[in-house]
């Protein structure tokens, strides 16, 4: 019987309410969407940087003049590197053949090139990508070595741009988020005023501070539970008509855009569980003022 006075009590003030109802749970809608931007970005920026750690390689490059032992003494040392899983030596051929290919559809790039112009390299792959540093400073200035190069660089600068743009919208979303637990806050408030009259008399015939609290409870819970649901169709809705068909059609954004199912069950845990507690946040911070405990 409790329960049922509880439910139709939530549904009269959501009637009562609605319009400031509606902008509420488009506030937690709008706000949780934003937090699960962030999650997924996170995820893409995750996928890019695991992508781009297996292709990073260091590159040393040598002098036309470099001699032939001086070629064979860093490929033994480099090989004997515990950081190092594998060495490649890349001669002017190979590496000319390479540039060829590469610009197979552009022959005016490569047509009128020597093809002993490209240097002769040692192309060495890592067990690990944060062992680039080293191993290329351990590199450069061997004899012989011309120039070093890595991707370390660009793998930097994606994850420092990675954790601006994270920043950014997570403050974002916070704002949001407060403001949605304000919006929804206003909300109660409306319905109790409304309602003050009736409240007093309860008070006059017994009721518990409890018994009344608990249909604004719902009210403001269902404002964030709706929200939380129109943020995760969203969330789920882009999955499948945005990064799922990206992936289909463009093959190298098929890893990057890869998400497994657990992972956006997490992202929608999270948009819930916010969610869930903004509602209650916001209904108590209107409970608080008006009913003392």
């Amino acid at each position: 019987m409790k329960f049922g006075y509880f439910l139709s009590e939530t549904v009269q003030n959501l009637r009562r309410n609605l319009l400031m109802t509606i902008a509420a749970i488009s506030t937690v809608a709008i706000s949780l969407l934003l937090l699960g931007g962030v999650q997924i970005l996170g995820m893409v920026v995750n996928n890019v940087t695991l992508s781009w750690e297996a292709k990073v390689e260091v590159s040393a490059y040598f002098r036309d003049n470099a001699q032939p032992a001086e070629i064979e003494n860093l490929t033994r040392d480099v090989e004997a590197m515990p950081e190092v899983e594998q060495v490649f030596f890349v001669s002017k051929e190979q590496a000319f053949e390479e540039y060829k290919e590469i610009y197979e559809d552009q022959p005016e790039f490569w047509q009128n090139v020597p093809g002993d112009s490209l240097p002769a390299s040692l192309r060495v792959k890592l067990t690990d990508a944060d062992f680039t540093e080293q191993v290329a400073g351990t590199i450069r200035g061997a004899p012989g070595v011309d120039d070093v190069r890595f991707g370390g660089d660009i793998l930097k600068r994606l994850l420092q741009v990675n954790s601006l743009l994270r920043t950014i919208t997570f403050a974002m979303s916070i704002i949001l988020l407060v403001a949605a637990a304000a919006l929804i806050a206003n909300t109660i408030r409306l319905a109790i005023y409304a309602r003050r009259e009736e409240i007093g008399i309860m008070k006059l015939v017994g009721a518990t501070n409890w018994f009344i609290r608990i249909p604004f409870l719902l009210e403001g819970l269902f404002a964030a539970f709706v929200g939380a649901i129109i943020a995760s169709l969203a969330v789920v809705g882009a999955q499948w008509a945005v990064f799922d068909n990206l992936g289909e059609q463009i093959a190298f954004l098929g890893p990057v855009f890869s998400f497994s199912t657990g992972e956006i069950l997490s992202v929608l845990g999270i948009l819930f569980g916010v969610g869930c507690m903004i509602g209650l946040v916001g209904s108590g911070m209107a409970l608080r003022r008006f009913l003392e405990a």
